[in-house]
């Protein structure tokens, strides 16, 4: 064990015992004391505000109008902040005000103060407090009861509840203050002035209605949304240790479907939302970052720096963005100081990591017996001799090790009257499970904004990132045969782990590859905002974006690994330089006239994405001494270069209008013209309307005792999708060189036909919703339906060889078959949609809250390419497995039946087949086994997915258990097969119960060349790739400020497992992983994380 352990392996106990023995003392005693010192007022104010944090109290000041009077000095047994303010602004000129539940602001007195509490009758308070029994009622506006109020003598915890009619009684000295809390409700405070029956009346707080959301190019009060708009849980964010946004947001959000791609250390996921519109464009989200459109990598972002995210999903939400708002729109935004005394924040967290699944190889003997069954033959002498040695080699378990991540992240923040200020830096370093598979990101944020003059402020939102993925990964190789030796008597990695057949390589070389990868990148968003003067309500806003990524990746491969050994050595260099450029010019509008609201927005914006690429590919080096920098020196070099530049030029208008907070309307138009479109088809208009009714701000609705909030809403909408190459749209050539005698002549032949009409995919989309809070707002919910029918696919249509592009027409590495890309085809996604959050108990020490969705998609395929049948149905496309009426995505083979058994000889024979071999349904039943018997078995995309986050907490104890899954969905196990390399079986397989006439089982065929082929046709294992999955399960506790004399504002210590638990009917690794290869060489990895927040 080297120096570096023992000393982590001390700080972490260290650590642990720590916060054992804090927690047994904060355990003894729940109550918070301590003292305020003689300061400033705005010290003071300071001090009070970090102290609410604690208890979800918020408090705002103007820190200039209360430097120059002090505070006075004293001791407080309480976390109550209405005594701190009242203790501390008694003789001031200051005051406060209520402006939500758990929320204050500091206002100076008026010339006739009133009192913060206001005492039911007159009463001079008594020298002797007696303790007496006071009763009462607490009812709402309307005089209904309120069930389970809180009641506490203010500074105590002496209190109780109110019953099923709204009584109470409790003892308490004559002249102390009550305290009525409830959710929904203003808290309410009162001085008992002895009389032995009280009434309390209590208001709603609208402060859950009157939530920001950002909906692009400005923000807008939730209960005035007519769009759908989700957003991410702030306890989902902060609570979870998520790698990147894409962690944060699976599960989280209805319609939202996040798949991992692979499971390595860096992991990268796709995103979908509201199903497949696409069949060959891309079907990802645009993604916004601060306003600017983001093309980069979500791994690149630091969750720590990220303040809120939100999830626009309907044509009227995402149609600011236009032709590229069809699949939806994320928008990030990242966190920004506020005025006060500087804050110091450092997140830091430590992960053990290990795989979840691994595959059932056969072992060595295993193989042995494998492959004497199959053909005793090929067995080799190495092989043998291995076998007998009992040296046999577990090449998963060679390529596998226990991966672990640090993070650490650190923020200040702060600012003045005139600048507010957020630095944050961050250290992620991955070792993740497969070796050499590391991933290190350092990344720097600055935000910066500045108040020039009252009508005039400018900012910054700038990010920088390094990425370094250095080091090839090894994988994991199924089909490694166990009997070769994957190092030599030496220790050394053997060049040919099988000396019987060098056409091998060993699969652990990659360690051996001198390997760099790494990658820059800056974005910086930069605005100015002005405050039209002598206009109200008028304001223009210029926003600027840049974003530059360079990746510098460069590999040698020695003659110490297979590739270099049978190359002289071989080097691969590549560079590549993508730059993003964004100028947008927004005005807008917002006024209220009486009960009439107003929203005006207006975009001219311009934007230019470039990206360049080169190539060089070496081999037969005169050494391997200087690795890739000897390229010059290969006698043998490759080069190849790529270049792409595209421009989005776009006007907007969004128009939102509410009529007293009843009746809410939207209108947005959004032209855009693309570069990568035909000439005749650059531009595209896209509008949307939609409507709003929030039924429960009418004077009629006669349930607003039980329902808070009952909002319907309504839109439709067009789209678009770019997702296609910057050229596709025009015709090219390639370099077709020849001879003329001895003379070589320089020539050009067409590989793809281009096409002045080629356009947007169009996207219609309407959307009915519905929003709804009841019990004051412990329960609410949200609900949609959509349908969305998209057009003009952009697919590549078949045309004829006369055009000259033939199949041996082809690009420099990829064949073009004669294809021109048209927009043809439809599809269409419906479905439901649900979210709903719930505060399930409500008391003084626990609370246990729910957050939960589901969400149900239908797709299919409603047009391919307008040709016909003789019955006049549309041509299905069986090559690309596309089918009217279908999911895009759907599985089209035989069906695998089993195993012919020995009493059906006769009827396997009429096939061409034998007992012990494959059994492919003949579905047509007419005794001959082609293509005509193949059928869709399921499809790959999921029908249902889910999310459920329940949250417990006890005192500053919490536990979170975060659960989701996906249902209805079919993918092939591409590992359930016997493909050995035939007879002579080089390969590994998975353990199987295999067929043998003593073992006459239907679960796998026998261990014979070609058992899985049928007349010549073969089929693919499909599963239930459904799952129930256990995400996260987290533990914090926060520890109380007293322990440090208040020197510290917050520390929390936190635990976390993730992927703990999957259920599922899937055989594989992890349902997740659908592609071959990520089956293959992926496995999916569980997590267990200890972590620690601290600020001052």
């Amino acid at each position: 064990m080297n120096q570096k352990t023992k000393s982590f392996k001390m700080y972490c106990t260290a650590i642990l015992l720590m916060a054992y023995w804090l927690t047994m003392s904060a355990f003894a005693d729940g109550q918070s004391t301590g003292s305020f010192p003689r300061e400033t007022m705005s010290e003071r104010m300071e001090r009070i505000q970090e102290l609410g944090r604690e208890s979800n109290q918020t408090l705002s000041f103007d820190y200039a109008k209360m430097k120059d009077e002090y505070a006075p000095p004293f001791t407080y047994n309480t976390n109550n902040m209405e005594e701190w303010l009242d203790r501390s602004l008694r003789n001031s000129k200051f005051t406060y005000e209520k402006t939500g539940e758990r929320s204050y602001v500091i206002v100076a007195k008026k010339n006739t103060t009133t009192p913060p509490t206001t005492p039911l009758t007159p009463s001079k308070p008594s020298t002797i407090k007696q303790t007496r029994e006071v009763h009462g009622t607490v009812t709402d506006v309307s005089n209904t009861p309120l069930i389970g109020v809180n009641v506490v003598e203010k500074g105590t915890t002496n209190g109780t509840v109110t019953d099923l009619d709204g009584r109470f009684s409790l003892n308490v000295p004559v002249g102390s203050t009550l305290v009525f809390s409830y959710i929904g409700f203003s808290t309410f405070e009162t001085v008992w002035n002895g009389s032995r029956n009280i009434q309390i009346s209590m208001s709603e707080d609208s402060g859950l209605l009157d939530e920001l959301v950002v909906i692009g190019y400005g923000v807008q009060k939730r209960s005035d949304l007519t769009g759908t708009v989700a957003s991410i849980s702030r306890d989902r964010l902060e609570n979870v240790p998520n790698l990147n946004i894409a962690q944060a947001i699976q599960g989280g959000i209805p319609g939202v479907m996040i798949q991992n791609s692979t499971a390595g250390a860096r992991g990268d996921q796709t995103i979908m939302i509201r199903g497949r519109n696409s069949i060959k464009a891309d079907n990802e989200p645009l993604i916004i970052v601060d306003g600017i459109p983001y093309g980069g990598n979500l791994n690149d972002i630091n969750p720590n720096d990220v303040e809120s995210i939100e999830v626009l999903k309907d044509a009227s939400a995402a149609a600011i963005y236009g032709s590229r708002g069809s699949n939806g729109v994320i928008i990030i935004t990242t966190k920004e100081g506020r005025s006060g005394k500087t804050r110091l924040t450092y997140d830091g967290k430590y992960t053990i990591t290990k795989v979840t699944k691994v595959h059932n190889l056969l072992t060595g003997p295993e193989f042995y017996d494998f492959k004497m069954i199959r053909n005793p033959k090929a067995m080799t002498k190495s092989e043998e001799d291995i076998y007998k040695a009992g040296t046999w080699t577990d090449w998963t378990k060679l390529a596998l090790r226990t991966g672990n991540t640090n993070e650490h992240n650190l923020a200040l923040s702060g600012g003045t009257d005139n600048v507010n200020y957020y630095l944050g830096f961050g250290v992620t370093d991955v070792k993740g499970v497969l070796k050499n598979d590391d991933y290190l990101r350092l990344s720097s944020r600055i935000n910066l904004e500045t108040t020039l003059f009252d009508w005039m402020k400018i900012g910054t939102r700038t990010n920088l990132t390094y990425e370094d993925q250095s080091g090839a990964g090894v994988g994991i190789d199924i089909r490694a045969n166990p009997l070769t030796s994957a190092y030599d008597e030496e220790g050394n990695l053997t060049i040919f782990p099988w000396p019987d057949n060098i056409i091998h390589a060993n699969n652990l070389s990659p360690l051996l590859y001198d390997d760099e990868d790494k990658a820059y990148q800056i974005i910086s968003n930069n605005y100015l905002d002005l405050d039209i003067p002598f206009i109200e309500g008028l304001k223009y806003q210029l926003n600027t974006g840049l974003r530059a990524r360079f990746r510098d990746f460069a590999q040698y491969r020695g003659r110490d690994t297979y590739d270099g050994f049978m190359n002289n050595g071989e080097s691969s260099i590549d560079n590549t330089l993508g730059t993003n450029v964004i100028i947008e010019n927004i005005l807008s509008y917002n006024r209220t006239f009486k009960k009439h609201n107003l929203f005006l927005t207006g975009l001219y914006s311009y934007e230019k994405n470039k990206s360049r690429s080169n190539n060089i590919d070496g081999n037969k080096f005169p050494n391997d001494f200087l690795s890739w920098f000897a390229t010059g020196e290969a006698s043998n070099l490759s080069t190849s270069h790529s270049f792409y530049k595209t421009d989005l030029i776009s006007q907007m208008i969004r128009a939102n209008y509410s009529y007293d907070s009843r009746y809410l309307f939207t209108f947005t138009t959004r032209r855009d013209g693309f570069s990568g479109f035909g000439q005749n088809h650059k531009w595209g208009v896209f509008p949307s309307v939609a409507l709003g009714y929030n039924l429960h701000n009418e004077e009629f609705f006669p349930y607003k005792e039980t329902i808070n909030e009952l909002k319907l809403r309504a839109s439709y909408g067009l789209n678009g999708n770019q997702a296609i190459g910057p050229y596709e749209s025009l015709s090219q050539y390639v370099v077709a060189n020849y001879s003329a005698g001895s003379t070589p002549q320089v020539g050009y032949k067409p590989s793809r036909l281009g096409l002045d009409n080629l356009g947007w995919e169009s996207s219609r989309t309407l959307n009915i919703g519905l929003d709804i809070a009841l019990l004051r707002n412990r329960l609410s919910a949200n609900i949609n339906w959509y349908l969305t029918n998209t057009e003009d696919l952009l697919l590549d249509r078949s045309i004829s060889a006369i055009h000259g592009i033939t199949p041996i027409t082809h690009l420099p590495g990829s064949w073009i078959h004669p294809a021109i890309t048209a927009n043809i085809g439809a599809t269409q996604n419906t479905g439901v949609e649900i979210g709903f959050s719930s505060k399930n108990i409500v008391s003084q020490n626990f609370q246990w809250s729910t957050e939960g969705n589901f969400s149900f998609n239908k797709n299919k395929i409603t047009s391919l390419y307008g040709l016909l049948d003789e019955s006049g149905k549309e041509i299905d496309d069986i090559s690309n497995n596309w089918f009217i009426g279908q999911p895009i995505r759907v599985n089209f083979d035989h069906i695998w039946d089993g195993t012919w058994q020995l009493n059906e000889e006769a009827e396997a024979a009429k096939f061409g087949s034998k007992p012990g071999r494959v059994k492919l349904r003949d579905v047509n039943k007419d005794d001959v086994l082609n293509a005509d018997d193949r059928v869709i078995i399921g499809q790959e995309d999921p029908k249902v997915m889910w999310g459920l986050n329940n949250r417990f907490s006890y005192r500053n104890l919490s536990l979170t258990i975060f659960m989701h899954g996906a249902h209805g969905h079919k993918i092939p196990n591409y590992l359930m097969n016997d493909n050995v390399q035939g007879a002579e079986v080089r390969y590994n397989t998975l353990k199987k119960n295999w067929w043998t006439p003593e073992n006459p089982t239907n679960d796998w065929i026998i261990n014979e060349e070609n058992a899985a082929q049928m007349n010549g046709f073969s089929a693919r294992i499909y599963e239930n790739a459904g799952f129930i999955r256990i995400k996260d399960i987290s533990l914090a506790y926060q520890l109380p400020r007293r322990i440090f004399n208040n020197k510290i504002t917050n520390l929390g210590l936190y635990v976390t497992g993730r992927n703990l638990f999957t259920f599922t009917e899937w055989s594989g690794l992890d349902p997740e992983l659908t592609t071959e290869r990520a089956q293959r060489y992926n496995p999916m990895q569980k997590e267990f994380v200890v972590g620690m927040s601290l600020s001052f």
